[in-house]
């Protein structure tokens, strides 16, 4: 009975000393496992930094933008057009005038035409927006020296200098907004308002650029309008501004 007990006991030091192998065996396992996935990482870590050193740097400060501001409010303006602009006459001045815009985001004054814009070009580059959004084409049908090729032409030579210096940002140019029938009556060339817009989807096309047409907006409501039935009041701009959005890559922001 006495030998059982010294081989029971013998048994139990050989498991004693056992355990700590195990245990050391064990640690070294999970340690391996964790040093394995950390490399893991680590490589993918690089696989992504080498892959990003060849993206363009504004697609990936878009994303970046967008992770930050992805919850932003649809009506917080200032926020969502924080890396556009807007580039126009009176009517986009009103942006401005109105709150809805920082200075940042708008190039507008009272009587800007397409003919006129090539000296603001500078003001566009330097403030280097993502997206650009031009309304301009009432001074130029009203100036009693302008035409539709000299118009267009014009239009052109404006989009290809911030294309030239700027060729990361997207440009987007809007129709021609409608007059009503009484401002038609004092200004009848005014009439050619859709043959201008027809021309700028044409351009639009042949330039590959985006167009927005935004005609429509004043044309089904007519309330917008100021009493000279040519420019519009507050309560209009949301309704260009929410359509600039959705016709836009702004959209991705919401």
């Amino acid at each position: 009975m006495f030998e059982k007990i010294k081989q029971r006991v013998q048994a139990n030091l050989v498991i004693v000393m056992l355990i700590p192998g195990v245990i050391m065996m064990l640690i070294l396992v999970i340690v391996y496992q964790t040093t394995a996935r950390e490399n893991a990482k680590l490589d993918e870590g690089v696989e992504i930094l080498t892959a990003l050193e060849t993206r363009d740097l504004y697609t990936m400060e878009e994303k970046i933008d967008y992770l930050k501001r992805k919850a932003v409010d649809p009506g917080d303006y200032t926020a969502l057009f924080g890396n556009a602009l807007v580039f126009g006459d009176s009517i986009a001045e009103g942006l401005g005038l109105f709150g809805f815009l920082n200075p940042t985001s708008l190039v507008a004054m009272m009587g800007k035409s397409a003919e006129n814009s090539q000296g603001d070009v500078q003001s566009i580059v330097e403030l280097a927006p993502r997206y650009v959004f031009f309304e301009l084409g009432l001074n130029d049908i009203s100036h009693p020296d302008s035409t539709l090729d000299a118009y267009i032409l014009s239009y052109e030579k404006l989009i290809d200098s911030i294309r030239l210096q700027l060729p990361n940002t997207q440009i987007y140019v809007c129709s021609i907004f409608p007059v009503t029938d009484e401002a038609l009556k004092e200004n009848p060339e005014l009439s050619q308002i859709e043959t201008y817009n027809a021309a700028l989807v044409e351009m639009a096309a042949r330039k590959n650029i985006h167009y927005i047409n935004t005609y429509p907006l004043l044309k089904n409501n007519p309330q917008y309008h100021e009493q000279d039935g040519i420019h519009v009041i507050r309560e209009f701009y949301p309704l260009w501004l929410d359509t600039l959005v959705d016709n836009s890559n702004l959209k991705n922001l919401l």
